[in-house]
């Protein structure tokens, strides 16, 4: 009988290249549509990064999926439309499930803001009141809430779909993709970009380097000198079952007043309710107490959905927002050849694509109208 070792075997290295012309630091939505978008522009010699040892393992793989064409936002809802025009055309309506979403409220002030955004941005919509909420959503019978905005373009996203799609993309267009390569900082020659440090002592030259890496990017930030308020957020869902929930074609229900959200889920039904708690970059723990709290506010958006279900298990992800609530995107300002694609702030799955699109342009020195409004330069004045 052969000899069997105990002895721990190193974890193997991945192949890299001697020197990128751009490293991309995160294998997420945000990183890998904006690989994606710098091959559709001719961009070549540009290498992407991920610390785990499978792509979009963090928020790009732990959230609901909700592709959300209307909030206060502006400019996230001009990406939104955006994103959609840039899937359509490469997938048609492959990647999204148009159930529709419902934004609702206890009363008719909390939802001006999104009527005025609506009519400026021309979002389509219908407006329904108390008996049209009856009529569309029985399970809102005896809800508190008075008023919705129902959005038919919006929905739930096949999210391994649309990372699956993207990565093949950026691959086709030439992307050098590698994970378990992790990133532990951002090398400088005076003030300006020389390349990345992996974790194993490696060195990746590289004359710029963009910084996707979600609740990480400003902590990698800090290692070039250049911080920015980058705060990770911890948000539960939750997975109800029950025989009598609503079923597979109910649209994503969102109250915008009390924030809780529930959309159609294998079966079930995927609920939130909507919790943010500063906390550090990492895979965060569930917090039972506020699982529990779901209950109370669903009661409150829709009795007999509460009534009729049973929490089958919850988990807790991150979503990592700016100080203004707006995604950072472009050059850095202070760094030469740094680069952000980060904040996104939750709206990955409905603004990622777009945020892509963004970055490559404005790493190529090309217009684009929300250049300038979602810039990090918007932080150091």
């Amino acid at each position: 009988m052969a000899e069997v070792s105990t002895k721990q075997r190193a974890p193997k290295q991945v192949d890299l290249p001697k020197q990128a012309a751009i490293t991309i630091v995160g294998g997420g939505i945000a990183g890998l549509a904006s690989a994606w978008q710098l091959s559709e522009l001719g961009v070549r010699d540009v290498v992407l990064l991920e610390a785990e040892s499978e792509l979009a393992t963090h928020a790009s793989a732990r959230n609901a999926g909700i592709f959300l064409p209307l909030e206060t936002s502006l400019t996230a809802v001009w990406l939104a439309s955006r994103s959609r025009d840039l899937l359509d055309a490469r997938m048609g309506t492959s990647w999204l499930s148009a159930l529709g979403v419902c934004l609702l409220a206890g009363h008719s002030d909390a939802l001006e803001e999104l009527k005025f955004t609506a009519r400026r941005l021309s979002v389509y919509h219908e407006r329904w009141g108390k008996e049209g909420l009856a009529k569309h959503l029985p399970a809102l019978s005896g809800s508190a809430c008075v008023e919705a905005l129902y959005l038919p373009l919006g929905g739930v996203i096949d999210t391994r779909l649309l990372l699956e799609r993207l990565r093949q993309w950026a691959l086709a267009g030439g992307v050098h993709i590698a994970t378990g390569a992790r990133v532990e900082a951002v090398e400088l020659a005076r003030t300006r970009v020389a390349g990345v440090r992996l974790r194993d002592g490696r060195h990746l030259p590289s004359e710029r380097v963009v910084l996707a890496a979600g609740a990480w990017a400003a902590e990698l930030g800090r290692t070039a000198g250049s911080p920015l308020a980058l705060t990770p957020h911890r948000r539960h869902l939750v997975q109800l079952r029950g025989e009598q929930l609503p079923g597979p074609q109910t649209p994503v229900v969102w109250r915008v007043d009390e924030p809780v959200y529930y959309r159609p889920e294998a079966g079930g039904i995927l609920a939130s309710p909507c919790d943010e708690t500063p906390t550090e970059p990492g895979v965060p723990a569930c917090d039972d107490s506020v699982v529990a709290s779901l209950s109370a506010k669903l009661q409150r958006l829709a009795p007999k959905l509460a009534s009729a279900s049973t929490v089958e298990r919850g988990w807790a992800c991150l979503r990592t927002v700016s100080s203004d609530g707006d995604l950072t995107v472009g050059p850095d300002g202070r760094v030469k050849g740094l680069y952000w694609c980060a904040g996104l702030g939750g709206r990955g799955m409905s603004c990622g694509t777009a945020a892509g699109e963004l970055l490559a342009r404005t790493m190529l020195g090309l217009a684009h109208p929300l250049a300038r409004p979602l810039s990090p330069e918007r932080f150091l004045s």
